[in-house]
């Protein structure tokens, strides 16, 4: 029985099909991807008899590894060719033009009633799987060149957050943006012990609750055990360092975070 685990590289099938791709010259790699994904748009009706749904996985997951966010699908790439696994299949050079039919081409063997998910021998295995589509999923969605108005949106709530006050109508998602930022960039201006001093407990807490809206769970459980402990007298030397704070919450993070949700939600920050 051949192995088919819930990454990206984690059965015989997509082992093999980097092992084919590694025999192509890496600067080639990105063609024979191009034609992968154009052929799985046109010949749906082929799959289990041309492509399978690891391949496809893993050929998406090639892409990601390219993309900002997907340093993860890189390092594992990595991993396997160094512990001689797998050959070595990574592209040459970025392939932001790839990110659109990658992920249609994921879609449609992983969507959420793709063939990908079903199977699972447990409920935990689904939800590995289930993670690795959605990781893969955003990164793709975000490699495409096509959100600039994000930085618009960012821009934006950083300086309602600045100011203190959000206009009337203004959409949900910016307005938990514009709380967030104005905790956060107090806090990389100034510290942590300097964002307490100048925002209420009310703004800290909004800001809590933004980031789980955002899904930075550890960076919300940081900072509202440091309110807490603030609140309970507690002197800020004995306080958290703020570079604790700062390794689950970086500008980068914060935006991958922000740019994830946009995608998901987009109404919720006015992009219809």
């Amino acid at each position: 029985m051949g192995t088919f685990g819930t990454g990206p590289f984690s059965s015989d099938g997509a082992m093999d099909f980097l092992d084919k791709l590694a025999g192509r010259p890496a600067e080639r790699r990105a063609s024979a991807l191009a034609r992968m994904f154009l052929f799985v748009k046109d010949k749906p009706e082929l799959l289990w008899r041309e492509f399978f749904p690891d391949e496809v996985v893993a050929a998406a997951a090639i892409v990601a590894a390219t993309l900002p966010g997907g340093q993860k699908f890189d390092e594992q790439l990595m991993a396997l060719a160094e512990d001689g696994l797998a050959s070595d299949a990574r592209l040459a050079t970025s392939a932001p033009d790839l990110a659109n039919s990658a992920l249609e081409a994921l879609l449609f063997v992983a969507g959420p009633q793709g063939p990908w998910h079903q199977g699972w021998t447990s409920d935990t295995d689904a939800a590995e799987a289930r993670d690795t589509i959605a990781a893969l999923s955003q990164v793709l969605n975000l490699g495409d060149g096509g959100l600039d108005d994000l930085d618009t949106i960012w821009n934006e709530a950083s300086d309602y957050g600045a100011d203190g006050e959000v206009p009337d109508g203004t959409p949900p998602g910016i307005e938990q943006l514009a709380s967030l930022l104005r905790v956060y960039n107090c806090a990389m201006g100034g510290g942590l012990g300097f964002a307490l001093e100048v925002n209420e407990p009310l703004r800290v807490s909004n800001a809590i609750n933004a980031m789980r809206y955002f899904g930075l769970t550890e960076a919300a459980g940081f900072l509202k055990d440091v309110l807490e402990r603030s609140l309970n007298g507690e002197s800020p030397d004995s306080l958290p360092p703020d570079g604790d704070f700062y390794d689950l919450a970086d500008d980068e993070t914060v935006k991958r975070a922000f740019k994830a949700k946009a995608t998901e939600a987009p109404s919720a920050f006015g992009r219809e």
